[in-house]
């Protein structure tokens, strides 16, 4: 008796991608747990009150681990990774799991990019005090709400019957395009993106400090724009899959990079709160290195290091001393609100106190 899949070309029945989605959502729920660990660790090394942005996080935390968690499954058994011909023939209840984990990963998605920029545009309202920019914040905010809502409601609602969703039979004639759905996902949170990127540039720009202490506070705002660089990707797949006629094949790449997105939104989230810890661990190494060159190169070099480490010591304290209070070591005061900007997001992510 023939075997079911000797009517597929060599090979095909054996194709199998779901590995890659396994190692991306175990991966990335590593890497979660660590980053908000140790977020909420560095709030408790600074002695820092918490605020809306660090409450946040922690639903962004509990969504995104839920959407890996489900991926795995679905990697496990529900055939993710494998072609849709050769399931319905040789396992059809893992098409029927399938479309039930990619609904639930459909809903946690929504929640999951949603919470951490709201966690990002939560900080920003600790630091914009003028109320163009406060305006711009609540207005983003308002977006990406109103945007993983109608994510949810149009999954809710995408099929008539609801169990039409995991009936193939139906899901073509009762069901919305769920390429078209992603698509529409993707275009607002690319959008919403640029705008979290671009919104706290101007005020930086602007600040009585040197170029070097810009670039450096530019860069911890772009951390916070991070996962725009897998949104996009994420969008490019979509375009690429014209329609889910191989859907557990096809749907693969869609879940490795939902995966992604959620995951670096959330890592930017939280890697401009980290500084304190960075800072404590490069001044430890950085004394160990220089009681380890003295103690061997003896006094001649020790005294010229001891020379020069007073100077360094001054340059990096005075640019935190800038940055934390907005004054340079003549007194110069950075004006008006952009002081207090500077000031209460250095405050905040306890530059300057981390010692």
């Amino acid at each position: 008796m023939a075997s079911p899949t000797s009517a597929f070309p060599p090979g095909y029945a054996e194709e199998d991608i779901s590995a890659r989605v396994i190692a991306v959502g175990v991966t990335f729920i590593v890497l979660e747990i660590a980053i908000a660990a140790l977020r909420f660790t560095a709030r408790a090394v600074c002695k820092t009150k918490w605020g809306l942005d660090d409450y946040l996080i922690i639903p962004a935390l509990v969504f995104s681990l839920g959407m890996c968690t489900i991926a795995i499954i679905e990697a496990k058994i529900a055939g993710i990774g494998r072609h849709l011909d050769v399931l319905l023939v040789t396992n059809p209840q893992a098409v029927v799991n399938w479309a039930k984990c990619g609904y639930a990963i459909e809903q946690l998605y929504c929640a999951a990019v949603a919470f951490p920029k709201l966690s990002i545009l939560a900080s920003y309202l600790r630091i914009f005090t003028t109320r163009p920019y406060r305006i711009i914040t609540y207005t983003v905010a308002g977006i990406v709400m109103a945007t993983a809502i109608a994510g949810i409601i149009t999954s809710l609602a995408s099929c008539h019957p609801f169990s039409s969703r995991w009936d193939l039979k139906l899901f073509i004639s009762n069901c919305i395009d769920a390429v078209r759905y992603w698509k529409g996902m993707s275009v607002p949170n690319i959008a919403t993106d640029v705008v979290m990127l671009i919104l706290p540039m101007p005020v930086v720009w602007r600040l009585q400090v040197s170029k070097n202490q810009k670039l450096a506070l530019s860069g911890i705002f772009l951390m916070g724009s991070l996962g725009i660089v897998a949104s996009i990707v994420r969008l490019t797949v979509t375009f690429r899959v014209t329609a889910l006629s191989d859907g557990t094949w096809d749907s693969a790449d869609i879940a490795t990079w939902s995966l992604v997105e959620s995951g670096c939104y959330l890592i930017a989230a939280c890697l401009p709160v980290l500084r304190p810890l960075f800072v404590r661990a490069t001044r430890r190494l950085a004394g160990t290195a220089r009681s380890q060159t003295r103690h061997s190169t003896g006094s001649s070099i020790s005294m010229r290091e001891q020379k020069s480490s007073p100077g360094e010591s001054q340059s990096f304290s005075e640019t935190n001393h800038i940055l934390a209070s907005g004054r340079n070591s003549s007194g110069t005061s950075a004006s008006g609100n952009l002081h207090d900007m500077q000031h209460e997001y250095y405050s905040r992510h306890g530059i300057g106190t981390a010692v």
